[in-house]
Parts: C-alpha cells; structure tokens; sequence
C-alpha cells in the first residue's frame, strides 16, 4: 500500500503534466468570451508581489458554483506564464476536489511534498518565488490554517483559494486576518455584457452609485446614452438578451446552453450540489437538515413576499428554531441566499422578521419553475423578480463598502417602499420596485417619513433615467448595470 507523500506525488506528477493542456484547451475554447473584472485585480496582486511586495500573497476568491473561479485560476496560471515568464514548474494549479478522491486532503501537505520532491526544499528555505492556486479549498476544513502556516513561514509562496462557499472564514480570525478577501459574485449586467459581447460600459457603474447615494443623475444620463448606442450597434445582441439574463443569468459557466430546460436543470443541479456538497463542509449537516435546507429555497422561491417566519418554519419541519436559523445562517455562507433587515431600530431587527433573496434572479426562477410556479409566466412574477435583481445588486455592491452603506426593507405596514438604503449618517435613500406603471404615492410618503432629499423607482416602464422634482426614475435594466 502507497503511503501518503507517494500518493500525494502521483497525484501532482499527473496534474503537473495535464494541467498546461487542460488550461489551454479552456482558454482557447473561452477566447469568443472575456475574462471578469477580477482578473485584472488578480493581475496586479500579482505584479506588486513580483515587484517586492510580499503582503499580498495569503488570496482568497470565495463564492457560489458557476461564477468562473476555475477560469480565473487557469487565467491566472496563464497570465504567469506566458505574460511574467514564470517557468511552469513555479507554478502549482492544484483542486482539492480532486485530492479529496484519494485521501483526506490537507494543503499544507500536498505544498510540503511537491516543495521536496518537485524543488529539493521545504517552506523555511526556498530561494524561488512559488506560486500556488488551489481551487475547490472547501475541501479541506483545515485550508486556512493551512494558508496562515504557509503564509508565516515563507514569503516565497504566492497563494490564491478559491472555493464554492463561505470558506469558514469566520472560524479562522487568525487566518482571516492575514487573508486578502475578494467574493466572486455571480454577473451583474454589465459584467454579462462584457464577457458575452465584449460590450464595455466604463463608468455607468459609478454613475449610477452616484445618481442612487448623491441624487445627481448627470453622469448617470450621459452613460445610459452611450451604453444604448453602443448596444444597439452591437450585431450579434439579441433583443431579448435583457429577458434571458434575468431568468437565467449570471453564471458564465452557462453561457454556451442556449436550451432553456436545460439551462433550468443545469442550475437546479448547482443549486442541489451547493446543498448536498458545500453546506457539509461549512459545518456537519445531517440528510434531515439537508432536506429542510431544500425545502426552504423551494418555499422561498415561491414566495410572493420573501419574508420569512421562522417559527412557522420550526413548527411546519419539526425542528427547533435554533436549527432552522442555523440552517438560514449557513444557506447565507454558501451565497446562494443573503437576508433583509427592517429598517427600524437596532434593537427591533430581530432576524424573525428578515426578508431573504436569492443571489441572483435567475435562481429565484429556475427553482420556482422547476417545483411548478402558476405565477410564472404572469407579469407579477416579473416584478417579484425585479425586486430580487434590485436586491441582489444593491446587496453586492454594498456589502463590504467602507462607507458602510446598509440595504433595509421598509417595515411600514402601510403604503411602504421596497427597500431603504441607509448608512447612518446621511438621510435614508428610499427605493420603489416594479413592473408596469408605478404609483407616485408609496415612493412619496417614504420621502416624507424619512425627511428623504429623494426617492428612486426603479420600473420596466420607464425607458430612460429621469428626474421629477424629488423623484427619479431609472429602468430595470439600467438599474442593473450597477
């Protein structure tokens, strides 16, 4: 029987003679797509730390199935190759997946064997720059003590984690706070545009967080103009593309189905395997949590208000409430969820009256469609996908703002907005979701409550960005170019 570091350097020898072939076959076949916005700040980590500057080298790109994190690695690999003339043998793609198939995989292992057998040497004495991209890390539970190990005895090692869920970040603070954290969301709009049609929008990104945070639509006018020309002079973008990425989009892994059932099945299979698979490896989860965790994403895409009762859910599951917030808060690590508060005081938030969405509108729809969705070809099933895409992409971009801007839903039981926008400091920011012809009222009363300087309806009816008095008006899928 093989020991370990024998089985470790048949594992590497393999990848190490498959792996130039593998990554120029999936280069080559992605050269009509483009490459995400993140490859250039991967791009330039790397250039500082070949120019001297070792704090950089602990990457860590969390984030849901299907949102080009392997592309980004073979990316990577290539950039180093072929763009900095780093030698191939000083530089290790590695997937944990894969070391999983053949003992219980451990990071720090596999470096330590492939520094001895592959460079005569080990951590404390490499005189080489070595650079290690380890993708599908959830598969070692010990990957980010693995990294903080690697990270404080060598700054020879350049290193860069992906993996398809939270990662455990919040259990390793040691590591965490060595750690360069990037999350890799699914597309926004513009994104799609970009790598499917190579149509680039600079600056429309930051005009609209202007025209939402400042109220001044200027820039925000003068983007949307251009964007719409270039779009319309662009031959092979199909009308309906906007319709297409809001049910289904997000994902560039799925860019080549063109099938609708069976893009539905694709990502319903994601959606199973983030449950089946990733869920266990943020913490152990029994088949009975597993199978609540299900029911939960099905009863929540069908939800026409996505607030949810958590002890409605204890009583219909037969489970503690504890355990069902266990459940919400690990279904939230995996990134296939995130949550709502009220926007009242803090100590009204209490997380049973949490609205949750999906990470992007198109999971929403395929897992309502696939259960059986009578709404679904309904104009108000649109609009509840509207709100979810608004929700998604205010989610994402502040999330980790350092201005510390916060997305609430509106707790008012009467004549409420959808969601308010607040960092605490400014005045709150109220913003009205739908589809077809939107009442002034709701978005009016919220100015008034919240003493608001303006209020934003984002609507499918209105076909560009306006401003009336204290009310601007900006279309959904312009909206989604944030």
């Amino acid at each position: 029987m093989m020991d370990r570091d024998e089985l470790i350097l048949n594992y590497l020898n393999e990848e190490i003679e498959d792996i130039p072939n593998i990554i120029h076959e999936n280069i080559t076949f992605d050269t009509k797509y483009h490459s995400r916005n993140e490859l250039d700040d991967i791009k330039k980590t790397v250039d500082n730390y070949l120019d001297g500057n070792t704090s950089g080298r602990f990457n860590v790109l969390p984030g849901i199935r299907g949102v080009g994190k392997t592309t980004l690695l073979y990316e990577t690999y290539n950039y180093l190759v072929k763009d900095k003339d780093i030698p191939p043998s000083q530089v290790l793609y590695i997937s944990i997946d894969e070391v999983n198939k053949i003992l219980t995989p451990d990071v720090k292992e596999v470096v330590d064997v492939y520094l001895k057998y592959k460079h005569d040497s080990k951590l404390s004495l490499l005189d080489k720059k070595i650079f290690i991209l380890i993708d599908e890390a959830q598969y070692d539970r010990n990957w980010a003590l693995s990294g903080k190990i690697i990270y404080d005895k060598t700054k020879k090692i350049f290193m860069i984690f992906t993996g398809s869920s939270a990662l455990e970040l919040e259990q390793n603070p040691d590591a965490a706070r060595r750690m360069d954290k990037q999350i890799i969301y699914p597309l926004n709009y513009g994104e799609h545009l970009k790598l499917k049609y190579n149509i680039t929008q600079d600056g429309i990104s930051n005009a609209l967080e202007k025209l939402i945070l400042e109220g001044d639509i200027n820039d925000a006018i003068q983007k949307e103009e251009e964007l719409n020309y270039q779009i319309s002079n662009t031959l092979d973008y199909p009308s309906n593309d906007w319709d297409i990425y809001l049910k289904y989009g997000g994902f560039p892994i799925l860019f080549e189905e063109t099938n609708y059932l069976k893009l539905r099945k694709k990502m319903v299979d994601m959606i199973n395997k983030v449950v089946s698979k990733d869920m266990v490896h943020i913490k152990n989860m029994s088949e009975e949590n597993k199978s609540i965790a299900q029911r939960i994403l099905r009863r929540l895409s069908l939800q026409k208000s996505n607030e949810i009762s958590q002890n409605k859910l204890s009583q219909q599951y037969q489970t503690s409430i504890g355990n069902i917030n266990l459940i919400l808060k690990i279904l939230e690590q995996t990134h296939l969820i995130f949550h709502c508060e009220r926007y009242t005081t803090s100590s009204n938030r209490s997380n049973k009256n949490w609205k949750y969405y999906f990470a992007t509108s198109s999971l929403k729809y395929v897992l309502s469609s696939q259960i059986g969705n009578p709404l679904k070809n309904k104009p108000e099933f649109e609009g509840i996908l509207l709100e979810n895409m608004v929700a998604s992409t205010l989610t994402n971009t502040y999330l980790n703002r350092e201005d510390f801007y916060t997305l609430y839903y509106d707790g008012k039981k009467r004549g409420n907005v959808d969601f308010i926008v607040d960092n605490g400091i400014g005045n709150p920011i109220p913003i009205e979701v739908g589809r077809g012809k939107k009442d002034k009222k709701q978005i009016k009363n919220a100015i008034n409550n919240y003493e608001a300087d303006y209020g934003i309806i984002v609507s499918n009816t209105t076909h560009k960005i306006e401003k009336d008095n204290d009310i601007i008006y900006v279309p959904c899928k312009t909206f989604s170019f944030l």
